[in-house]
């Protein structure tokens, strides 16, 4: 299901969600909105092609498959595959997306205390046992009994 448009002219692509998701997502935003809040969706289903220009792009810029897999799945491995995930950016700091200063926004304050009524949570908190870089931006829709099978294994490593 299409959830947002983001990016102009070359650069403009559409998002995508698991219908579920999708609608958990619309619910969410437009809470958000009633509140003042302004969360928009940056990035949701990827392809594993696509992932996989997303990870050879850190791989040259890390230096290591290893390095990169701290910042990015690799391709067949990110839950972006699932089209139950979605990278959320507040919408009056468009420079802050997909960067740890989305921490300090008023759409990530709101996202913690909320985020949970409708069904997300965030994947990779700080300090997280799979070891993947905070990225506090980055959330997955578990408000099925589907989406919670699916992240069951990850939510319960070691």
């Amino acid at each position: 299901m299409t959830i947002a448009s983001y990016g102009e002219d070359i650069y403009q692509r559409f998002e995508y969600l698991d219908s579920d998701a999708a609608k958990a997502l619309m619910k969410l935003i437009y809470s958000a909105r009633n509140d003042g809040v302004w969360i928009v969706s940056v990035s949701a289903f990827r392809d594993v092609e696509r992932q996989r220009l997303l990870f050879e792009n850190q791989v040259e810029r890390r230096g290591s498959i290893e390095a990169a897999s701290k910042i990015s799945a690799p391709p067949g491995y990110s839950e972006h595959h699932t089209g139950l995930t979605v990278d959320l950016a507040d919408g009056r700091f468009p420079k802050q997306d997909i960067t740890s200063q989305f921490e300090n926004t008023d759409a990530f304050r709101w996202l913690q205390k909320n985020a949970e009524k409708f069904g997300f949570e965030m994947s990779f908190p700080a300090e997280n046992k799979q070891g993947v870089m905070y990225e506090p931006w980055h959330w997955r829709f578990v408000g099925s009994e589907n989406a919670r099978a699916i992240f069951a294994k990850a939510k319960n490593l070691f």
